[in-house]
């Protein structure tokens, strides 16, 4: 291996890891990914099968004495989110992640660092390509748009896999195994906009919400940090009650299942009125910088004069259901887990808005650990969307992922355990999360024995995304008494 990361152990698992950094896999855009596992798999001669969507499953053989042990899935996803810092210019398209090592953790210069859940498949082609390492029958679950409302997962055919035991590498504490986490879906809302001619000789002015953390919609919804697209809407309505203003657009956001960290929207004003713009925007930043001195210390919002004129502007109509609809909409925590102390039951993450030329839309998810609480509050969306009317749409997006069930008599989980203990000396915590992964859709189809074995990685899903290099060698270890425990099974 010839790269930033060459030199680094487990060798094999760092060479993989780079591999995929290099290879095109946002959410949506797998293909190249896809292929590369495809060839990879063809090259050894092992079982492959990729399905119109590039959902993958690869077969591997048993290894030194673990031929003719029950076959095992592993399960990981394919895809990542593309998220750029601020000020920073990146063409995920085009641009390969800039990786580079800093005080023990990998990162990607002014990017997400995708090791969600690009170590995992790393893993799972260590395990594959290296016959000296004892493991039973491999089945390689690499599933796309795993961060698009799992709609890879949702229509894989599980009839390929013959396996009753699955370890999922989607996770990023060492110190834990995953034994079970939430369930979620997504409503994607809709608002036809009315547009109008932009009137004459009013002025540009452009609103800027950014510098704020954001995260990951479920690890660290409970941190209550700024949503910048509710906070922008927030601001919009405020500074409707002291200035006339036209709404050309609205945007904010990069994914459903981030919080947002930025927002922007362009208003036209009437020149005279610059100056208390700027005032009422000024005193509004100060106010949020307040609200969240802990949570997000350094939010900025901003306001610019200038600027490309638009020809359209929405209609008076429009700015008042588009508005009240983003600055009611529930987000954040709705119920703490009693059953679970400590932990999140259920939340809403309002991660998208887009002004387009036939429509706004946005994407709110829910994820709760209660099947029953995540549809109540789909349905209090549903009716908040009618009530505001004016055309507006509410429809379910993506996939209704059920919970993954914390099962306390797994039999792989005490493997696990063993396993654990084996290469660390100290039994790993058992975590019941409140994340929402992919293991509910497979689990509760194939009535699978399940546990999930994490990586150290931290702000997921943000630019600030790192992975920590001890930690990898620590789970390569564990994950390869674990499959040598397999094997005797």
């Amino acid at each position: 291996m010839s790269g930033v990361l060459e030199g680094l152990e487990p060798k094999k698992v760092m060479n993989y890891f780079e591999e995929i950094s290099n290879t095109q896999r946002g959410s949506g855009f797998e293909k190249p990914m896809s292929d590369y596992l495809v060839a990879f798999a063809e090259e050894r001669g092992f079982e492959v099968w990729q399905d119109d969507v590039y959902n993958i499953c690869m077969k591997a053989p048993g290894t030194a004495g673990g031929e003719n042990a029950k076959p095992v899935i592993l399960h990981g996803h394919m895809d990542m989110v593309w998220n750029v810092a601020d000020g920073v210019e990146h063409d995920f398209l085009k641009d390969k992640l800039d990786l580079y090592i800093e005080d023990g953790w990998i990162k990607a210069r002014g990017t997400t660092l995708g090791a969600d859940n690009g170590i995992g498949v790393a893993y799972m082609l260590a395990l594959m390509d290296s016959p000296d390492i004892p493991h039973p029958p491999l089945e390689c679950v690499i599933t796309v748009m795993e961060e698009l409302g799992k709609k890879g997962a949702d229509v894989y055919d599980m009839s390929h896999l013959t396996g009753k035991r699955m370890i999922d590498f989607n996770w990023i504490d060492d110190k834990q195994l995953l034994v079970g986490c939430a369930g979620d879906l997504s409503v994607k809302i809709t608002v036809p906009p009315n547009w109008e001619s932009a009137p004459a000789g009013l002025l540009p002015m452009t609103l800027k919400l950014s510098n704020m953390k954001g995260g990951h919609c479920e690890w660290d919804i409970h941190l209550e940090r700024g949503n910048a697209i509710g906070l922008m809407a927030r601001a919009l309505s405020e500074l409707s009650e002291t200035v006339d203003y036209r709404l050309a657009s609205f945007n904010g956001g990069v994914q459903n299942n981030v919080i947002p960290a930025v927002a922007d929207a362009q208003i036209l004003v009437a020149p005279e009125a610059q100056e208390k713009v700027t005032e009422v925007v000024n005193q509004l930043a100060e106010t949020y910088k307040s609200e969240f001195d802990v949570a997000d210390p350094d939010i900025l919002l901003t306001v610019t004069s200038g600027g490309k004129y638009p020809e359209n502007v929405f209609s008076e109509s429009t700015t008042k259901s588009l508005l009240g609809l983003v600055f009611t909409l529930p987000n954040s925590v709705t119920t703490k887990n009693l059953k679970n102390p400590g932990y999140t039951e259920c939340s809403l993450n309002l991660g998208i808005l887009r002004t387009e030329e036939s429509q706004v839309w946005m994407i709110t998810t829910i994820t709760s650990a209660v099947t029953s609480r995540k549809h109540a509050v789909r349905d209090q969306i549903f009716t908040l969307v009618d009530f505001v009317g004016n055309g507006a749409k509410a429809e379910q997006f993506g996939v209704d992922a059920p919970e993954f069930a914390h099962n306390p008599e797994s039999e792989l989980a005490k493997i696990a355990q063993k396993a654990y203990i084996e290469s660390w000396g100290e039994p790993p915590k058992l975590e019941n999360n409140f994340c929402s992964l992919q293991l509910g859709l497979f689990t509760q189809a194939l009535g699978l024995d399940c546990v999930g074995v994490g990586t150290l990685i931290n702000d997921v899903h943000s630019p600030k995304e790192r992975m920590n290099v001890e930690s990898v060698e620590k789970v390569w270890k564990m994950i390869k008494n674990f499959m040598k425990h397999l094997c005797e099974e």
